[in-house]
């Protein structure tokens, strides 16, 4: 029974492979700290107001995508979701984000979980 449950995940990996998907997307791992936490990180950083706080992989790591809305204009800021640290910042628009949104929901169309 046990060699079989592995047989099933080694064959689930590989399809997922195929699909265009690594291991690391097949289980995202627990984060760490909470998007509430990701938020107040992000806020330290550039000082505004939490907008949304997105868990995803990107750059080969499990992260928070935190969009904060600051004086000047609209952030994303990237938190660790193992630390809590800030990783990166860039500035942003509603409308590239929107754009980035569009492209993932197309690419995750492309190979639905099953």
């Amino acid at each position: 029974m046990k060699n079989s449950k592995i047989v099933c995940q080694v064959i689930a990996v590989a399809a997922m492979a195929a699909a265009g998907h690594s291991a690391a997307h097949a289980a995202a791992p627990k984060p760490k700290i909470t998007p509430a936490q990701a938020e107040a990180a992000a806020v330290k950083k550039i000082p505004g107001k939490a907008v949304s706080a997105k868990y995803e992989f990107e750059d080969g790591r499990w992260q928070y995508a935190v969009l904060v809305k600051g004086k000047t204009g609209m952030y994303e800021v990237e938190v660790s979701s193992s630390t809590g640290k800030v990783l990166d910042q860039e500035k942003t628009s509603a409308a590239e984000e929107s754009k980035e949104a569009a492209a993932d929901k197309a690419a995750a169309a492309k190979h639905p979980a099953k």
